[in-house]
């Protein structure tokens, strides 16, 4: 009956499977909230229960007249006066702290008085009707949680067995018959109380957890505006780059500013949407999915940012290692081989002659450098191939990455690696990205003591050149 995601969704909520209670303080959090949602539903079933459990009293009488006094007392001096305190009760500030206590001991004292009314009249099934209706109303009505619901019902059935065994005339029969119905509807109800407090539970994580994932976008979301005006602000002040600084400062916002937005947006609706009640196990995921890969594009661009700012404040270091140029350009045509199938580009790993070839330089670094020339060569090819290749010299290797993309003008080549730029800015829509990749890749590339160039003809395509030393 119970999912196999439950193991899942315990593991990291922390919950005990068992009792339903969370591990850590969050537990504190749920209850408060928990009593807080739930209190006027309860007041509504005690209201209800105390005027059913009065009305039937009218029907004593009529069904069983030689006990009605005794019903009367059960009824009306022991059972609706304790429904009628807890009800009482909760108008006051410290009822918060034992309400499901007063819940538990009012399910047993309602089980216990039908248990007695149906010793005293084993004949008449009205009151093994009364109760299945006990039993209904605590795993169900009250907002009892369901591990103390669980206690209660089977002591209300364990109270009703002694009672009929020692103290009542029961038939064998009937006991037997009656314990039939009565034990499953407790363990139906403990079943469904199970998933009803489990789910109610998972959504008050999940609802939480967005929240303050919420607040943290907003925070960062700010952090990153100040971030904005604080780099829009330098550029005004280099006046002796007064014209590129206000072509950057354009190309910044607008990139961005869309950049941003864009996964932003789209974390924060459907982080509203998951809220939703009676959302499908599907759209939960599909959702998850969503905010998933939006987070993913920011964390992206904020990588990028934070590397700039680390290059640009010096703080950037260069741990060299040894290692094979042929596997770490075969890694990257491997990484890049199902973006360039996706868009029926052909990928050509023209490198694969260096088995023997080994490098001493910064593995990381060149790995950051090729990951974005090549990224950049798919993303601005339409149709054709993309092709990386290496060219050996006497002190210095170069990689060159060629493809058979859009090209870049002459007067865009040196712009191309400056911070915030994309080549097709002036005269096209930019594609989806920050333009951080190519000024990250030449001042890696800077840092490794080479240089990186480019070769390139509108329509015809680009070639990059990454030209590092051996050592």
């Amino acid at each position: 009956m119970l999912s196999k995601n439950i193991d899942i969704f315990d593991e990291s909520m922390r919950l005990n499977k068992f009792t339903l209670a969370f591990a850590d303080r969050f537990e504190q959090r749920f209850l408060r909230d928990y009593f807080k949602q739930s209190l006027w539903q309860f007041r509504v079933a005690f209201v209800l229960l105390i005027l059913l459990y009065g009305i039937f009293g009218l029907l004593d009488p009529l069904l069983v007249e030689k006990f009605a006094p005794v019903f009367y007392v059960i009824r009306f001096v022991v059972v609706v006066p304790v429904l009628s305190l807890v009800l009482i009760l909760s108008f006051f500030d410290f009822f918060h702290k034992i309400w499901q206590q007063l819940l538990f001991i009012s399910f047993l004292v309602g089980g216990s008085g039908i248990s007695i009314m149906t010793m005293l009249v084993p004949e008449n099934y009205a009151y093994y009707a009364g109760m299945m209706l006990i039993f209904m109303a605590g795993y169900f009505f009250i907002k009892l949680r369901f591990f103390l619901a669980t206690i209660a019902g089977f002591s209300t059935l364990l109270i009703f067995n002694i009672g009929a065994l020692f103290f009542a005339n029961t038939p064998w029969l009937l006991i037997v018959n009656n314990n039939f119905f009565f034990l499953s509807a407790n363990i139906i109800g403990m079943f469904a109380a199970y998933n009803i407090e489990y789910y109610a539970r998972r959504n008050y994580y999940l609802n939480t957890k967005l929240d303050e994932e919420k607040q943290a976008l907003e925070k960062l979301n700010k952090n990153l505006e100040a971030i904005v005006k604080h780099r829009t602000a330098e550029l005004l002040r280099a006046k002796e780059k007064a014209e590129e600084s206000d072509r950057l400062k354009t190309a910044f916002l607008a990139n961005m500013s869309h950049e941003i937005r864009t996964p932003m947006n789209g974390i924060l609706g459907f982080a509203e949407l998951l809220k939703e009640p009676g959302l499908s196990g599907a759209d939960q995921q599909e959702y998850l999915g969503i905010i998933e890969k939006s987070g993913q594009r920011m964390l992206n661009i904020i990588s990028d940012i934070i590397n700039i700012s680390r290059i640009e404040s010096g703080n950037m270091e260069i741990y060299p290692e040894q290692f094979s140029l042929m596997a770490v350009i075969s890694d990257q045509c491997s990484f890049f081989h199902p973006e360039a199938n996706n868009k029926q580009i052909k990928l050509i790993n023209a490198a694969e002659g260096l088995t023997t070839f080994i490098m001493n330089t910064d593995k990381t670094k060149l790995d950051v450098i090729l990951a974005n020339l090549i990224k950049n060569a798919i993303k601005y090819t339409k149709e054709g191939e993309v092709e990386i290749g290496v060219k050996l010299s006497e002190r210095s290797i170069t990689v060159y990455v060629r493809d058979t993309g859009i090209g870049i003008p002459k007067s865009r080549q040196q712009a191309v690696f400056d911070r915030f730029v994309q080549a097709d800015i002036a005269d096209k829509m930019a594609m989806q990205g920050a333009g951080l990749g190519l000024a990250i890749a030449k001042a890696y590339t800077e840092l490794l003591g080479g240089k990186l160039y480019l070769e390139s003809e509108p329509g015809k395509g680009s070639v990059f050149y990454l030209e590092v030393p051996y050592q």
